[in-house]
């Protein structure tokens, strides 16, 4: 994404190819081409190069050279900035942020290594925060340069996921406006599709829960909903009147029963319509986001990585990218307890660029659809018309 948004702002005529890179094969296809066995990489006329700030270097070089400074200071003013975001800003994502995404454990060594690269970030933003106070529109001034490029996409994921509005407010104001003004811009909103700012920090799945969830994707939903290890917190939905529909043993029998045409009968006999809703889920994205299936895979986790583990006591659904004739869509069906939607869809902060629709049980039409959707999970599965390319359980 970086390589594409750098190409927009120079002008460069690249053909970007949006390959399926989780498909091994796919992947190792690809790597064989490049110099030192990575992706991206870039096909030029006189051989190939990989690495992203090389990748960057030729074409600045190639379509705008002043992009990379309009002299031997500005050129090694800007290499400074793009080394203390790779190594710098990066070295903070390390604790910060993938554990997001990979549930690394909560242990006491990890908690001292978060904590300290809190503090590091926090110090690297104040660093960024001085070059803005002379009221540079951009790190070296009113120009864009390649620092700039390679520093959004740094800091963009602690954008999204971990500084809250109270924090850059107090911490980074210049720079967030700095940043805010970069990704609404044409050229990143086309590489990058929408960027949506922190509202609540996220915090990493203990490994103890990843371990019980490979559990079930591995041998069956045995105790699905008696994990432990997740301390449950009170929720205004515990305040409803009690309900006949027993969510958790729904769920085992999802997982452990092969026969997904016999869970859905059962389901529809069991189903309270008082007690518990379905919606159908649908996110409003941008011209620019339909045609790029890995963007809508990434703007599909983001969504999905913002609830809270607690909310899936609350709550069944399936929610994936789904394609017809090469227009994605990111959309699905969820069951959530109680007759409105739940405050946790509502603070999500993707929540303003949702469609939702409340289904009927006693509608053929809409059975039909939460059928589709939760019993055709393979790719290339037709559902509502549209072909699945990737889905996820939230259970």
């Amino acid at each position: 994404m970086e390589i594409l948004h750098l190409s927009n702002i120079i002008n460069s005529p690249l053909n970007f190819i949006d390959a399926d890179l989780e498909d091994t094969k796919v992947r190792n296809s690809y790597a064989l081409k490049t110099p030192t066995a990575t992706l991206p990489f870039l096909e030029t006329g006189i051989g190939n190069i990989s690495q992203s700030i090389s990748i960057e270097i030729f074409l600045s070089e190639k379509f705008k050279r002043d992009i990379l400074g309009k002299n031997n200071f500005e050129r090694a003013k800007i290499n400074q900035w793009i080394e203390f975001a790779n190594c710098e800003i990066q070295n903070c994502a390390r604790e910060l942020i993938y554990p997001i995404f990979r549930g690394k454990t909560e242990n006491n060594m990890n908690k001292l290594n978060s904590e300290n690269s809190d503090k590091k970030l926090k110090k690297n933003l104040t660093i960024l925060e001085k070059e803005f106070k002379n009221g540079n529109k951009y790190i070296m001034g009113n120009d864009i340069t390649l620092a700039d490029v390679v520093l959004f996409r740094y800091l963009r994921f602690f954008m999204m996921f971990y500084l809250t509005e109270k924090i850059r407010n107090s911490l980074c104001p210049k720079l967030t406006q700095w940043f805010e003004n970069i990704m609404n811009t044409k050229e990143a909103i086309d590489a990058y599709g929408r960027t949506v700012l922190c509202k609540k920090q996220l915090k990493p799945l203990e490994i103890k829960q990843e371990k019980k969830v490979n559990k079930i994707l591995d041998k069956g939903a045995d105790n699905i909903s008696e994990n432990k290890e997740i301390k449950k917190e009170k929720n205004i939905l515990d305040l409803l009147p009690p309900s006949k529909f027993d969510l958790k043993n729904f769920k085992k029998n999802f997982f452990e029963n092969k026969n997904k045409n016999e869970v859905m009968t059962n389901f529809w006999k069991q189903y309270d319509p008082k007690g518990y809703s379905l919606y159908f889920i649908e996110y409003e994205n941008l011209p620019s986001e339909s045609t790029k299936l890995f963007r809508m895979k990434n703007s599909k986790n983001f969504f999905l990585e913002r609830f809270d583990e607690n909310f899936k006591y609350y709550s069944f659904g399936i929610h994936g990218v789904y394609n017809a004739n090469n227009e994605y869509k990111i959309r699905g069906v969820w069951l959530c307890r109680g007759e409105n939607i739940p405050n946790e869809i509502k603070e999500n902060d993707y929540f303003k660029y949702l469609k939702i629709r409340k289904l009927k049980s006693d509608n053929d039409t809409d059975k039909k659809l939460v059928e589709e959707f939760w019993t055709k999970c393979n790719k290339g599965d037709l559902v509502d018309e549209k072909k699945v390319e990737e889905c996820t359980y939230f259970y």
